[in-house]
């Protein structure tokens, strides 16, 4: 498309007011909008000075299909137009915003591509349901991503991708630059890590309830504890996250810890008395058990000290 001025500050998020002022101080008498899906929308100056007059002043470029459908205004037709390749007019995109012919504009063969387009950094162009990668994007990804639907990208500032190819599984992380243009990453070794932190911390609650289910009592420890009490060492990646200690019960008290459980299964539990509670603490005592606390294995540990997990979570187109 034969572009003369530019308008870097026009976006469709602009209002028609302001769209109706570049007109006037362009001395252009058509206005261009061309969405990423649908039909070219071309309005005269003097519609929207109607538009503006009747209460439309702040509505957005891009709610122009709504107001042709709403019958608020009426697109001008092609056909009607003399000369199409010789009118000027602004036209107004989520890739820029230019002074072109109303011909071009209305046959968007290839969409409009920003100045930096061919920076070495991997962009996106989501266009008219198409999305375009630049030289970098496609040595890095190669034209898988090409082949999406680009009408079925999330309307969010940031998602993820998944990208099924004959190398595996990859996860492309989509950041918006401004609207329809996306620097894009590949994520998959930080979303794996993700979910292997959480696959981990499913174990470790996994392997702390069947403790309490026993019970056992856990404490997490910043220091090691003194005295002879029963710790390990929490270590994720070869990073101390602090410290553990767990107590069983002895032998001789896990029938009567049972048998009480079996009372609350079944029996209503009622209010108890401060003297009740003193007593079952002098009738029950904990022992240690290093056997539980081997078992648990040292990355469910640091996730027990440490208190934290990340979860992993990603869109699938």
């Amino acid at each position: 498309m034969n572009r003369t001025d530019t308008f870097p500050d026009l976006t469709p998020e602009s209002t028609l007011l302001y769209l109706l002022r570049k007109l006037f101080s362009s001395d252009t008498e058509y206005a261009v909008y061309i969405p990423d899906a649908g039909e070219v929308i071309v309005l005269a100056k003097s519609q929207l000075v109607i538009l503006v007059e009747r209460g439309c002043a702040d509505s957005m470029i891009k709610t122009l299909p709504q107001l042709v459908i709403r019958n608020i205004v009426q697109p001008i037709s092609p056909e009607s137009l003399e000369y199409p390749e010789e009118i000027r007019a602004i036209c107004v995109s989520n890739t820029g915003s230019f002074i072109g012919n109303i011909e071009a504009a209305l046959h968007p063969d290839e969409p409009q591509y920003p100045e930096w387009w061919n920076a070495p950094v991997p962009f996106a162009l989501s266009s008219r349901g198409v999305l375009r990668l630049n030289d970098t994007a496609v040595n890095m990804f190669g034209y898988g991503l090409e082949k999406m639907n680009a009408y079925e990208l999330p309307d969010r500032d940031e998602f993820i991708v998944r990208l099924d190819g004959l190398n595996g599984t990859r996860f492309i992380a989509f950041r918006k630059l401004r609207s329809g243009i996306f620097t894009i990453d590949d994520c998959t070794e930080d979303l794996n890590d993700a979910q292997d932190i959480t696959w981990w911390a499913a174990v470790g609650q996994t392997w702390i309830k069947e403790i309490e289910a026993q019970g056992g009592k856990w404490q997490r420890l910043a220091e090691p504890p003194e005295g002879k009490k029963a710790y390990r060492a929490c270590e994720w990646q070869g990073q101390l996250q602090g410290y553990i200690s767990i107590e069983m019960p002895s032998k001789s008290q896990k029938p009567l810890i049972q048998k009480q459980k079996a009372q609350e299964e079944v029996t209503p539990t009622e209010p108890e008395s401060v003297e009740q509670h003193e007593h079952e603490d002098e009738a029950v005592t904990l022992g240690t058990s290093d056997d539980v606390i081997g078992s648990i294995g040292p990355q469910a540990m640091a996730l027990l000290a440490s208190g934290q997990t990340r979860e992993g979570a990603y869109f699938q187109l």
